[in-house]
């Protein structure tokens, strides 16, 4: 005991004497950084090459695409191609798929079945400026307006609807909807507007409009301009 007492006396003495002495203290170790290694590395160049040539195909092909649309009359189909005739007489090749939408204002059912060879359609689609084929996103059945001009030969006040003959004595029934515009024309005053009620037997008229979806003996005007100066026509027989 006496010898412990001791030691720690001269230690203390020591310590009076040289207060700068310092104790050594194990140093705590710092961790290494980590790197990855050149497997890793070489992956990650692997994934990022792989990526630029996907973005650089994804580029080229939206380089090679553009939204188009189309009025054509279907000669064939085959599957799921469709080959038309454009309005210049040229041939153009329509691919469709199951996003593609079919539409008709006669057939509420209407789809790719539906299509026969002399259709009539409009198309809006994306157009592969490399292959020369529409990929169709809609087909439309397209109808042509009708413009007819005659002497109004028949007014069915009660249904709005007047008939009209024309110099070749063929007969059309106007169904006239809250849509159809009426105007007369007259030298005088040029176009003015008019209504149904100021149509009379013997008019002159000149009308434009579509055959009814469901009644192919109707035609619905869009327009119809009566010309008041002009005399009865002599040569339409219905009015004998």
């Amino acid at each position: 005991m006496k010898k412990i007492i001791s030691f720690i006396f001269i230690i203390v003495i020591i310590l009076i004497a040289n207060p700068t002495v310092v104790f050594a203290a194990t140093p705590t170790p710092t961790p290494k950084a980590t790197t990855p290694t050149a497997a890793i590395s070489e992956k990650l160049n692997e994934q990022i090459n792989e990526l630029k040539e996907k973005i650089a195909s994804r580029v080229s092909e939206l380089n090679l695409v553009e939204k188009r649309g189309m009025i054509g009359i279907v000669t064939e189909v085959s599957g799921s191609k469709i080959s038309t005739t454009d309005v210049l007489g040229n041939t153009r090749f329509v691919d469709v798929d199951e996003i593609t939408k079919f539409s008709s204002a006669s057939n509420k059912t209407f789809g790719l079945s539906d299509l026969k060879k002399g259709t009539r359609i409009s198309i809006l689609g994306l157009y592969n400026k490399q292959s020369k084929r529409i990929l169709a996103r809609f087909i439309n059945t397209s109808v042509d307006p009708i413009f007819l001009s005659g002497t109004v030969s028949d007014i069915d006040k009660k249904n709005f609807i007047i008939t009209i003959t024309t110099t070749d004595n063929k007969s059309y029934k106007l169904d006239n909807q809250t849509s159809t515009t009426i105007s007369t024309y007259d030298l005088e005053d040029g176009l003015v507007k008019s209504g149904f009620s100021k149509l009379a037997l013997g008019d002159r008229i000149s009308a434009l409009g579509f055959v009814d979806t469901k009644d192919a003996t109707l035609v619905v005007p869009d327009r119809i301009i009566s010309f008041i100066d002009l005399p009865i026509n002599p040569h339409i027989k219905a009015l004998e």
